[in-house]
């Protein structure tokens, strides 16, 4: 690809830059030539010409023309939802993109903020994130568009900012875009603010790549963007959590002391029962209605308006679902956090598009799926594509020393430092990861490990470290307890990984707890989904190699245990060496 076609800034394609002045989307990149595309007719005749035409590469990998046309034949057919199920290896955002360009208007949903700027990167499609990515034109001190003048200022709601957006038109050509409702919104001048200027181009662009934090937040409240004919979800066994956490309501006595002057009184610190907060929770939702907040900056507004609303919705919810609600404690407060999503999806998500397209490597069982998003069994197309990564590349060898469960690890754990430093010594010319699960067994193997190779990290300096480890050319060993998904390190990245200890939920959460007690198979599920996702981070294309090493003594529930079992599927078995 030509060198500086994309800007460094807000990583897309400078004719499309959010960064320019340039008041319209161009088209999206098309990476192969006419003659590479009917090259690719002529050796694949029976595929459709729309999967061709649209298709990114000038070269499928193999089955992808077949799994595009089985999904392009499941929508034709009127399946509103589509699972596919695929090991990395298979080129799901290559599947993405194809449908995506042939059944636009289209969202793609992410994880995360990288996995944004990496379809970006190699495909093109303008992305959209929040304010805090940007930098306020407005400022003299290089503020992030969430601290800048239109945001903080007392009364800047009666600020005008030259670079930003507004309802009447100014001159021919200022028109940014029409929200949800059709209702157009107009730049003010061709400098425009960045937050604004890439916001106007996903909106008006027939594709949108937005992570689920800003979906979420954008489709259900925000509502600049309308419904589209195609939603893509990547990683999609995240849906439930992210769907959890955006509705959870934490209400802590700091905030409400500052807000409202008034704080939760101590002898409900111990009421569980959702039905005993009704009351307390009408009572502070008023207060907050009761604000006035035209004399606040408006991020404070905002802040207060978005908790109304939240207040709101949560009275609403637990009244007619108070069965679905966990209070908790936390510290300096209390937690409202739904147990499941399931009555909640639809209207939050799905509801915008009308086909939803769910990809992962780690469905494990659809019934399950979508039993927990509330999706309709007959309306669904499940496709499932078998790893193709030979067993032989991906070796697992079971080093147990026990469980390693909260009352066993402080037997169980001095029994581990000889095993990892053989692993270590092992591969001393090779990069490694060791999974900990948690931040307390990460720092005990640091602590016990004194060896210049081992690399830690806070939860503050996550990125920068794992950067730090990619570009090392030393055989560095990540220690960490949060690389289980998003990391993609093939080849020399990483050699051999670490499953300290099985990843468990933790069940000093009353939520988790909770959900357990009622549905036992969500926590064998979520564990499961989070083994095999670590397991899959050092493997990442046919010709990479990496092994694997478990610690953890119950890693023999997930082969004995019959509820554990049916979930683990058989591409991980097969790479179990008996050592």
């Amino acid at each position: 690809m030509e060198s500086g076609f994309f800007c460094e800034k807000c990583g897309m394609i400078k004719s499309r830059c959010i960064c320019s002045n340039n008041s319209k989307p161009g088209p999206v990149l098309k990476k192969i030539s006419k003659q590479a595309v009917s090259d690719i007719k002529n050796r694949y005749p029976d595929v459709d010409e729309d999967i061709i035409e649209n298709f990114p590469f000038s070269e499928p990998r193999r089955g992808q023309f077949e799994i595009i046309s089985r999904i392009q034949e499941a929508i034709e057919n009127g399946y509103r939802y589509i699972i596919l199920e695929a090991g990395t290896g298979t080129g799901k955002s290559a599947i993405a993109t194809t449908l995506a360009n042939i059944y636009n208007p289209a969202y793609i949903l992410t994880m995360t903020k990288q996995l944004q700027s990496q379809y970006a990167g190699e495909f093109g499609f303008p992305m959209v994130k929040g304010r805090g990515n940007f930098t306020c034109r407005e400022s003299d001190f290089d503020d992030r568009c969430d601290s800048g003048t239109c945001q903080t200022v007392p009364n800047s709601h009666n600020f005008v900012c030259e670079f930003g957006v507004t309802k009447s038109p100014f001159e021919e050509g200022m028109f940014a875009f029409n929200d949800a409702y059709g209702a157009p919104l107009y730049f003010r001048s061709n400098d425009r603010c960045n937050y604004w200027n890439q916001k106007a181009r996903a909106v008006e662009s027939d594709i949108t790549l937005m992570n689920y934090d800003y979906a979420l937040l954008e489709l259900a409240y925000v509502q600049h963007f309308g419904k589209r004919s195609l939603m893509i979800l990547d990683e999609a066994h995240n849906i439930e959590d992210k769907l959890m956490r955006r509705m959870e309501v934490n209400l802590s006595n700091k905030m409400l002391e500052k807000d409202i002057k008034k704080s939760i009184p101590r002898n409900m610190m111990s009421y569980h029962d959702p039905k005993e907060w009704t009351l307390f929770l009408q009572s502070i939702y008023q207060d907050y209605k009761d604000i006035s907040v035209t004399k606040l900056p408006k991020n404070k507004a905002d802040r207060i308006n978005r908790t109304k609303l939240r207040l709101s919705e949560l009275i609403s919810n637990m009244e007619h679902h108070p069965e679905n609600w966990v209070v908790d404690a936390e510290t300096g407060g209390m937690s409202f956090k739904p147990l499941k999503i399931d009555i909640y999806a639809n209207e939050r998500l799905f509801k915008y598009a009308d086909v939803c397209l769910f990809m992962s490597a780690t469905i494990l069982d659809q019934e399950l799926f979508c039993k927990w998003l509330g999706i309709n069994p007959e309306e669904v197309y499940y496709l499932s594509i078998k790893s193709a990564f030979p067993a032989s590349e991906r070796p697992v060898h079971l080093k147990t020393v026990g469980p390693m469960s909260q009352r066993a690890i402080k037997r169980t754990a001095p029994k581990t430092i000889p095993i990892l430093e053989k692993i270590i010594e092992h591969h001393k010319y090779e990069k490694g990861l060791i999974h900990t699960h948690n931040y307390k067994c990460q720092q005990y193997i640091m602590k016990k490990i004194k060896d210049n190779r081992l690399l830690d990290h806070k939860s503050t300096d996550r990125e920068y470290k794992l950067r730090l480890f990619e570009k090392s050319k030393d055989p560095l060993v990540l220690v960490s307890p949060s690389m289980s998904e998003g990391v993609d390190l093939p080849y020399e990245k990483c050699q051999f990984q670490v499953i300290y200890k099985i990843p468990f939920p933790y069940l000093g959460d009353q939520q988790i707890k909770n959900r357990k007690d009622k549905d036992p198979k969500w926590y064998a599920y979520k564990t499961v989904m989070t083994l095999i996702q670590a397991y899959g981070r050092g493997m990442r294309a046919e010709d990479d190699y990496c092994e694997t090493y478990i610690l953890d003594g119950n890693i023999k529930m997930l082969f004995n245990n019959r509820m554990y079992k049916s979930l683990v599927p058989e591409f991980f078995n097969e790479a179990v060496v008996k050592d």
